[in-house]
């Protein structure tokens, strides 16, 4: 993606909250593209405490998404920081991010990352997830703590959709997590029927979506559904 403006994505984000049929999994994942396009940043993915579980809700590549899940499961790490203190959490360097997070700083900067920012997710008062961003150079976050902050708010936005209470939000992030379930099967899915390593096959899922110009969640069902037909044997058949 072409470099944007933090106005820019945020308009974009507005834009498609008003859209008819709007789909809060596709809409996350374009939001999250335009973020890593605004900072810049490498990946960037979102990771939410519903019901008492932290669940990753949103991300720019598996491979982000599979260290949000980490963060999830050692309970540890800058997103799980940022939702458990209700503040910004941002580190800089290899070591930084080892002493501060012993068992997740490590697995971070194994993946290639280096620079990290967790902007928490705030909704009437309460910390309900965060906004990771990650950059595989040494350049922190420092100097756009305002444009992280807007971002994250933007990302608020489009979980809640316009509803308002707690008792919407609740509402929202268990249907946003119930699209994004659909959304790891159609990566399974793919995976199988076209031989893909997974990453590829979220690439993948994400260029149907882009070429059929519908939405992620729309994308996921009908591969789902083709291959529950055993139609789903080249990306061509899911047009």
């Amino acid at each position: 993606m072409n470099r944007l403006s933090v106005s820019e994505v945020l308009a974009r984000a507005n834009a498609t909250m008003v859209q008819p049929g709007f789909d809060v999994t596709g809409a996350l994942a374009s939001l999250l593209a335009g973020v890593a396009a605004a900072l810049p940043a490498d990946a960037a993915a979102v990771l939410v405490e519903a019901e008492g579980n932290l669940e990753v809700l949103a991300a720019t590549s598996h491979r982000v998404a599979d260290l949000e899940l980490y963060q999830a499961q050692v309970d540890e790490g800058p997103c799980v920081d940022a939702i458990r203190l209700g503040e910004a959490v941002g580190l800089t360097g290899a070591a930084a991010l080892a002493e501060r997070w012993p068992v997740a700083g490590p697995v971070i900067v194994e993946a290639g990352y280096l620079s990290v920012q967790a902007v928490p997710l705030t909704f009437q008062g309460l910390a309900f997830g965060a906004l990771n961003v990650f950059r595989t150079d040494d350049t922190d976050f420092l100097t756009q703590q305002a444009e992280c902050r807007a971002l994250a708010d933007a990302v608020t936005l489009v979980i809640v959709s316009g509803h308002v209470g707690v008792d919407h939000l609740t509402a929202g992030l268990r249907a946003a997590l119930e699209d994004r379930a659909v959304v790891e099967q159609a990566k399974g899915a793919l995976a199988h029927a076209l031989s893909l390593q997974m990453p590829a096959a979220f690439d993948t899922l994400l260029a149907l979506a882009e070429e059929d110009g519908a939405p992620l969640g729309v994308t996921a069902r009908r591969v789902m559904e083709q291959a529950r037909t055993g139609s789903l044997g080249r990306p061509a058949s899911t047009s």
